[in-house]
């Protein structure tokens, strides 16, 4: 199951919409404070001269049993911000979600349970709405055009503020309604630094932020954040990056092999929702999202194995660049993935951009 939390901003109406989403307005009163998280208030710093570039290590494990995914999009004010690529950061990042032809929603229409909360708070728990306040659609498959009418319907929310940890909580919460062994994941969409409904501001939120996604990965959840900013820390996306698959928050990608690549969302809307697709992994795709650029040139450094079979680097039965970003599989490999492949694993190595430190 794979939820999708996102920005800040304020909350319009659904006036002369026939789709009536859930509108929780959670206890006005903080709920007793979880214990405090393992990783520290202060998040690593990344350091520049350890970035490399086409560094590719992707398995997707693929599933008989249709995943679902959350939706969790910030709609703190922030988002209403411009200079995103050709638009507002809002924009942008619901056009790669809505687009009716080759948006995110339409990729994921017979393959998943899709469900969305757009999440913010006035004020915190001070404010007289609760905290967080969501707008929610309920996981569901088939319910794709619902997730996009209610989407539509809202604009940022003027004032809102960015309780990311507390509505990763309850993202959770309504992922554990669900039965079945079928993988969860929250996609989680936001553009800034989290606070918290106790303290909104100033945004001190990350450690319970992480917290949070330790708590939804205990669960059996998945947390994938991608951050909606040109300017987000690198080093915060990088912590709930790790939090969210389960691991240590100081690992830092380019230098712990471990560590989770953080994901940073293209200013492009239709290279974004491919950059999404690329996310969900347990999704039957023949188009693999790179995560980061690779020349073409390259090709002989790449490795492909589906279901431990080697996959040749061909346009019959293998596969081949779409663009630096992306690859296509085909034929016979393709039918695999779409019929009863497992797993499908993609390294490249990485090039160093810089000479290492003496």
């Amino acid at each position: 199951m794979l939820a999708a939390v996102g920005g800040c901003g304020s909350r319009s109406g659904l006036d002369g919409s026939a789709i009536d989403p859930v509108r929780s307005q959670l206890p006005s009163e903080p709920p007793p404070q979880p214990e405090a998280p393992t990783a520290l208030a202060e998040p690593p710093v990344l350091d520049p001269q350890l970035t490399q570039r086409g560094c590719v290590d992707i398995t997707h494990s693929y599933t008989s049993v249709p995943a679902t995914v959350m939706l969790l999009i910030d709609q703190s004010a922030s988002m209403n911000e411009g200079g995103f690529g050709t638009g507002t950061r809002w924009d942008v990042l619901r056009e790669a979600i809505v687009e009716p032809e080759r948006g995110l929603l339409a990729w994921l229409d017979q393959s998943a349970s899709v469900g969305l909360m757009l999440y913010t708070s006035f004020d915190g728990f001070a404010g007289d709405q609760g905290c967080p306040v969501i707008t929610r659609v309920d996981p569901g498959f088939g319910n794709v055009d619902k997730v996009r009418s209610v989407y539509l319907a809202e604009e940022p929310a003027r004032g809102g503020d960015t309780p990311t940890g507390e509505s990763i909580d309850e993202a959770a919460r309504q992922l554990g309604k669900v039965d079945g062994a079928a993988p969860k994941y929250i996609l989680l969409l936001t553009d800034g630094a989290p606070d918290t409904c106790a303290q909104p501001d100033p945004q001190w939120g990350l450690p319970q932020t992480i917290a949070a996604a330790q708590r939804a990965f205990a669960q059996g959840i998945r947390v994938h954040t991608v951050g909606v900013a040109e300017e987000i820390n690198g080093a915060q996306l990088q912590a709930l990056a790790n939090a969210g698959s389960g691991k240590d928050p100081d690992l830092i990608y380019g230098r712990d092999p471990e560590a989770e690549q953080p994901l940073f969302a293209r200013t492009d809307p239709q290279q974004l929702a491919d950059q999404l697709k690329g996310i969900i992994g347990d999704v039957r795709s023949c188009t693999v999202d790179l995560g980061t650029s690779v020349e073409p040139d390259r090709a002989l450094d790449g490795r492909l194995l589906l279901d431990g079979q080697t996959l040749a680097n061909d346009a019959r039965n293998g596969w081949t660049f779409l663009d630096d970003r992306t690859l296509l599989i085909h034929g016979s490999a393709c039918a695999k993935i779409l019929g009863d492949g497992q797993r499908l694993e993609v390294r490249f190595p990485c090039r160093n951009d810089f000479a290492p430190p003496r």
